[in-house]
């Protein structure tokens, strides 16, 4: 392999999907990371205001596989996110 060209035998993620698709997934995800900081700022002036304790908030986490809920909200957030990937719009090229 020479240069900045790829071998045929590497995986290639984006072969098949549209900058269409991909614009769908980027504002997909923008708009989750909009909400939950919108959400996040309110809950924590919230929490603030009752005089709960924030530095709580920066220590470690379970990962979601340990809770059942955690999970399907995990899943569902990955469905949502990369819906663009399972119905692709057909290219006009």
């Amino acid at each position: 392999m020479a240069g900045n060209q790829s071998s045929v035998s590497e995986t290639d993620y984006f072969d098949s999907v549209s900058k269409s698709d991909m614009m769908r997934v980027v504002l997909a995800l923008a708009t989750e990371v909009y909400a939950l900081r919108d959400r996040q700022r309110v809950l924590e002036k919230i929490l603030i205001a009752g005089g709960t304790d924030l530095a709580r908030l920066d220590g470690p986490v379970e990962a979601a596989v340990y809770e059942p809920d955690r999970l399907a909200e995990r899943d569902a957030f990955v469905a949502r996110v990369f819906a663009a990937m399972a119905n692709p719009v057909a290219s006009t090229r």
